[in-house]
């Protein structure tokens, strides 16, 4: 049985208030499920390479066992073409994919915000998630901007949005989120909510910025490739923890030239 799901950037980052939101781009896991005895086999492919990690698929398949009280493994396909430890969602796709796709090989109905939740409860379990990032995994499921209370977890607003062209910053560095429990977000906390209502007032792309420059300081990353976006007239932000950039504009090049000189660049769009 296959499965998909989709990369996201991030508007504003649930670390300081369990708030958050994010929205989806053009970047995509595909994901094959046969059902096994037991055990969980198979092969994972990040950008072409081969990925050894099983421990998010392992948390999926547990998940899945202990809620329907079923026993079963599985042999996966797993081909993402999504960075991972760079703050694009990486995890949400997969355990959205995977969830999807185990759940219609089990011949398992659920509505798609079930099947969301189920996948965050995966990530939390595998631990690579802080905040369950409900946000993350509804705009990677659903696309278009999605703004949630992680902590209840609830879709607080969800609309469309063009599909315009996303350019991507990927720096060599990566940060993997169980690096981060010691860092009080909450101190944050007074600044990101006045972000979130901006958001939620639909003045998302201004609310991605701010969130960039907030988190980006806080976590000691170099902003001058948001500071160089912004002088180009062009909205730039900082995906999730990072060390991942993203600027949204109809034209590409304006940036692209100068952001190569920190990193990848990806071209992709919003979905």
């Amino acid at each position: 049985m296959k499965g998909e799901a989709f990369s996201a950037v991030t508007v504003i980052n649930a670390f300081a208030t369990g708030k958050g939101g994010a929205i989806g781009i053009d970047l995509k896991v595909s994901v094959g499920v046969k059902l096994t005895g037991e055990g969980v086999s198979g092969e994972i492919f990040v950008r072409g390479k081969k990925f050894g990690d099983f421990s998010l698929v392992k948390a999926v398949v547990e998940t899945i066992k202990d809620k329907f009280g079923l026993d079963f493994g599985v042999k996966v396909e797993i081909d993402s073409e999504i960075p991972v430890g760079k703050g694009l969602k990486s995890s949400s796709a997969v355990a959205n994919a995977l969830t999807d796709a185990i759940l219609k090989e089990l011949k398992i109905e659920l509505s798609d915000i079930e099947v969301v939740k189920l996948g965050v409860e995966a990530s939390k379990r595998a631990g690579v998630t802080l905040t369950g990032a409900f946000d993350d995994a509804c705009a990677s499921y659903f696309g278009g901007l999605c703004l949630t209370d992680n902590l209840k977890p609830e879709l607080l607003k969800r609309e469309e949005v063009e599909k315009i062209p996303v350019v991507l910053l990927i720096p060599g560095e990566t940060l993997l989120t169980s690096s981060l429990k010691n860092k009080n977000f909450r101190v944050l906390a007074p600044y990101v909510e006045e972000v979130f209502k901006l958001a939620l007032r639909g003045e998302w792309k201004k609310a991605l910025v701010l969130n960039g420059l907030i988190y980006g300081s806080f976590l000691g990353y170099n902003l001058e490739p948001i500071a160089e976006a912004l002088r180009a007239g062009v909205v730039a932000g900082l995906s999730g923890k990072g060390p991942a950039m993203f600027a949204i504009t109809e034209e590409p090049e304006k940036i692209v030239e100068t952001w190569r000189d920190y990193g990848e660049v990806l071209i992709t769009r919003l979905r």
